[in-house]
């Protein structure tokens, strides 16, 4: 089965909450492509790949994805994102189930030469009824990243590393909202284990307008908050989507 997916990374985090309850069988594939190339008075490229592979056995899930995003004007590549991850679900009952991710990744936006993270953790379901739930998680992880040599303010910076543990505390949920709109939340938090005013949220905000069985539009809003950057001169960004969805 080959499906739309809406995979979102940045800084390096990568949201699969999407596929994780259309996975219910042996093997599913999920990608999406998109690419566009301008010449003329000036050259620009955009291209964007996801692939996310899923298989589930038993109460074991897997799922391996990869994505790549990149922007390059007049030849210099200005945006570039990278990101590979592996993570297992463990379904112990019918509310709780233990996960593992290996994850690694590089986020020119973000100013990460390298972003590299193993975590363990629980998922537990608060609320589930029909499609509906709201589902916590939380679980420590192992974090490196590699910084570039930058500028900023005229100052000159070589490249440096940063390794620390971190505790995330993330929240799913999915609501439908009315017959035809349905709203999916995904937040992550992630707070330096010996440093609690150092904390990374991403929040995803998704609704979806269900036009019939084969045509849906939706709109989706992306906020990235960093309470310390490593980087100077680095802010904090949001993204505000919309487009049409179709499934034949």
């Amino acid at each position: 089965m080959i499906l739309l997916s809406n995979i979102i990374c940045s800084q390096t985090i990568v949201d699969t909450e999407s596929s994780l309850k259309k996975i219910d069988s042996t093997f599913h594939a999920f990608a999406n492509f998109m690419g566009d190339k301008k010449t003329g008075n000036f050259d620009l490229s955009f291209i964007r790949a996801d692939v996310t592979l899923g298989s589930r056995i038993k109460n074991d899930l897997f799922r391996l994805t990869y994505s790549h995003s990149s922007t390059e004007f007049n030849g210099n590549n200005f945006d570039k994102t990278t990101n590979l991850q592996f993570r297992w679900n463990r379904i112990l009952n019918e509310d709780h189930s233990l996960f593992l991710f290996v994850q690694t990744g590089e986020s020119a936006r973000s100013y990460i030469d390298e972003r590299t993270l193993f975590g363990v953790g629980l998922r537990q379901h608060l609320y589930k009824k029909d499609k509906n739930y709201f589902d916590i998680a939380v679980g420590p992880f192992y974090e490196f990243e590699a910084y570039p040599k930058y500028t900023s303010e005229n100052v000159s910076y070589n490249t440096s590393n940063q390794k620390t543990t971190r505790i995330s505390f993330n929240v799913f949920s999915s609501v439908k909202l009315f017959e035809n709109v349905t709203s999916a939340t995904t937040l992550y938090t992630q707070w330096k284990y010996d440093e609690i005013g150092n904390v990374r949220v991403f929040g995803n905000q998704y609704i979806k307008f269900k036009i019939n069985e084969k045509l849906s539009t939706y709109v989706r809003y992306v906020v990235r908050y960093r309470s310390i950057n490593y980087i100077k001169s680095l802010k904090n960004d949001t993204d505000f989507m919309y487009g049409l969805e179709i499934n034949i």
